[in-house]
């Protein structure tokens, strides 16, 4: 998976856990055909399509355009991790999950899935999500316990 195929899913999952109604029968089909052949770049096609889905998809692909050029402008300097290696007796696991009413916002969803899921677990996400047979209510439970 491209780096833009990786953008346009993350963003198009994202508008997905934001639909408050049921895909339509040709969205679902066409969500179900992408998650067995992967091709990605159709997703772009499918938001532009539905109007619903449209109006999220394209804040969250304008909100990663403009995140994107102030991304990556830190100094290059890595953490210290030392203390944290050294200290072995800290037991804290984290143990919370999401809610979607907690991320109600098209630039917080796109944000926690880009820290918290790995490039693989994106690709496993996207052949569960778009294959099961409510894409919009897979989105919201495959994507939520992992946030």
């Amino acid at each position: 998976m491209t780096d833009t195929d990786a953008e346009i899913a993350k963003a198009f999952i994202a508008a997905l856990m934001l639909q408050t109604e049921p895909l339509s029968v040709e969205v679902q089909s066409a969500l179900n055909t992408i998650g067995q052949t992967f091709e990605i770049e159709q997703l772009h096609n499918i938001a532009e399509d539905n109007a619903s889905l449209r109006s999220f998809y394209q804040k969250a692909t304008d909100w990663q355009n403009s995140h994107s050029s102030i991304r990556n402008k830190g100094k290059g300097v890595r953490p210290n991790s030392a203390p944290e290696k050294q200290n072995t007796m800290n037991t804290e696991l984290d143990n919370t999950s999401s809610s979607i009413s907690n991320l109600q916002s098209l630039p917080d969803i796109i944000e926690q899935i880009e820290q918290k899921v790995s490039s693989n677990q994106l690709t496993e996400l996207i052949g569960k999500i778009f294959s099961a047979s409510d894409s919009r209510q897979a989105a919201q439970s495959f994507v939520l316990p992992l946030l």
